[in-house]
């Protein structure tokens, strides 16, 4: 039999074991919800902090472009620490083989960051020397915040950065827009800061700008300006940071360039072109293909096949089609006309053929110059909707200089004989009636001698003049690219289908190569824009 005095024991321990139950809990919940309200307390400081640093980089960015002459910026009660550094990071924009024979020698000394001095002696050059970037840190502990280069960028403990808010970096076609932002500067503050940003220095050229190129990126000797279009060589964008995973994840997401991470702390992008080198669909009635890349002469293929609307091919027959460019005062038009007799194709042959007419103006048709012949290509008879009747197709390969040494490869589709290129007569409006966009009448008028130039350096056939009317000639492939390389930039080639149903542009397509794709960027603008930052 258990005593009283026993079971009062009993209850005395059951009583301080339940006490101690209680207190561990409340500890462990004190504990855990102290954790929980820091780490909230964390997320919400590095959220806060984040607004006001991409608020800063958009106020930064009205002080570097020239916008406004001075901003000033409050940073609230961050916790944290925040200082300039001025001596941050590094960007430098090197063109590879600038002398364009073909051969780097080791500058992938510069892609695998092993030399200080990334050029070699007579292959590369620096379009921007080694640049110091500087930057603009909040560091809040477990989380680091950087503004650099134009861009506000995230580092965490483990090192690894993302970005927050994008660089003043565009890349566009074989376009490169880059107001690369430096911040300079001092000061280092804990807890609640404000920010003064101002401009130094107006905005400086770095390209295109009139200095001179190194000799060795020219064959000749000749020192060449830094001037648009870049026909030559590899363009690369090297940047060495603290915050390079981000740098890399933008490049990634915004250009189409090979990017590669040969250190920790390098990210290099090497530019190729975006949009419209390769095939493409052919847009419809009034829609665009948009080129680039083809300043000096740099067009290397460009081809389309047109296709008869389906089951349908007298309308095909009737073929009066156009591309064409309106860029400010330049105009151009690209005019394919159907003609022959036999439309038919239940033997699986034709007889029709495509005439091509090419009209270029630079001063909105104040003067012109006109290039048209009879039959330039066969049409030929396929069934390319696999539905047991042929129908009408043509193929207008306009260009075929894949190599750029301006010796074309003869087409096998042409109604002019074998090994001989296509060729255009240089003539007045009176051979140019089949037209369908640009109206060519009244007082425009034609020179009656034109010297085709520009090409220098790249097509050893210019200058060359050629008289109205006269019978001179030249090569389809000659008068595109020479045409093409006239418009800087992008610009849009739009389709004018007279009648909008003499092709079916959903079952046609084309292809277009440049001097901007696969290792060429062509068109150039960056400035250097430098801010300084004071904290107190």
């Amino acid at each position: 039999m258990t005593s009283g005095r026993e079971r009062g024991q009993s209850d005395l321990i059951g009583v301080v074991l339940l006490l101690s139950l209680i207190l561990m809990g409340s500890t462990a919940v004190v504990t855990l919800g102290a954790t929980a309200i820091s780490d909230t307390q964390d997320n919400s400081e590095i959220a806060a902090a984040e607004q006001s640093m991409t608020l800063f980089d958009s106020q930064a960015a009205q002080v570097a472009l020239g916008d406004a002459a001075v901003q000033s910026l409050s940073f609230g009660t961050n916790e944290g620490t925040m200082d300039v550094r001025p001596n941050s990071g590094e960007i430098s924009i090197i063109q590879l083989d600038c002398d364009n024979n073909g051969v780097n020698d080791d500058g992938n000394n510069v892609a695998g960051g092993a030399d200080s001095d990334p050029l070699t002696t007579d292959d590369d050059a620096y379009i921007l020397p080694p640049t110091t970037l500087g930057s603009v840190v909040y560091d809040g502990g477990s989380n680091e915040l950087a503004y650099q280069g134009g861009g506000v960028w995230r580092k965490s403990d483990n090192g690894g950065s993302v970005m927050v808010s994008p660089p003043e970096f565009h890349y566009r076609g074989a376009t490169l827009t880059l107001p690369i932002v430096l911040t300079r500067g001092s000061g280092a503050v804990s807890g609640p800061a404000t920010a003064r940003i101002r401009q130094t220095t107006e905005p400086t050229d770095v390209f295109p700008k009139a200095v001179e190129f190194p000799d060795r990126c020219w064959e000749t000797g000749d020192p060449e300006s830094f001037n648009n279009p870049v026909n030559d060589g590899t363009v690369i964008v090297r940047v060495e940071s603290e915050y390079t995973d981000g740098w890399v994840d933008y490049f990634e997401a915004r250009t189409d360039g090979d990017i590669t991470q040969p250190s920790s702390n390098v990210a290099i992008v090497e530019l190729k072109s975006l949009e419209q080198v390769g095939p493409f669909s052919m847009p419809g009635e009034g829609g665009s293909v948009t080129i680039s890349g083809t300043e000096g002469h740099a067009t290397k293929d460009f081809s389309i096949t047109l296709r008869s609307p389906a089951d349908d091919s007298a309308r095909f027959a009737n073929l009066q089609w156009s591309m064409y460019v309106d860029e400010g005062a330049k105009r151009m038009e690209i005019h394919a006309r159907a003609d022959g007799g036999d439309k038919d194709c239940s033997d699986g042959t034709t007889d029709y053929v495509v005439d091509l007419t090419v009209y270029y103006t630079p001063d909105r048709g104040d003067t012109y110059q006109g290039w048209h012949s009879d039959g330039v290509y066969d049409m030929v008879c396929e069934d390319f909707d696999d539905d047991g009747v042929e129908e009408l197709q043509a193929t207008l390969s306009f260009v075929d200089d894949e190599d750029s040494d301006t010796t074309f490869v003869d087409d096998e589709n042409l109604n002019l004989g074998s090994g001989t290129d296509p060729k255009l007569e240089y003539v007045d409006k009176s051979g140019m009636d089949d037209l369908v966009h640009f109206n060519i009448e009244g007082g425009d008028v034609a020179p009656s001698t034109y010297m085709m130039d520009g090409g220098a350096g790249h097509n050893d056939w210019e200058p060359k003049s050629y008289e109205v009317n006269d019978g001179d000639t030249e090569t389809v492939d000659r008068v595109l690219i020479h045409y093409f390389g006239e418009f800087e930039g992008e610009f849009d080639l739009t389709v004018d289908d007279k009648g909008s149903d003499t092709v079916n542009e959903g079952d046609s397509e084309g292809f277009v190569e440049t001097g901007g794709g696969d290792r060429y960027v062509t068109f150039i603008h960056v400035t250097k824009n430098e801010i300084e930052v004071e904290l107190d």
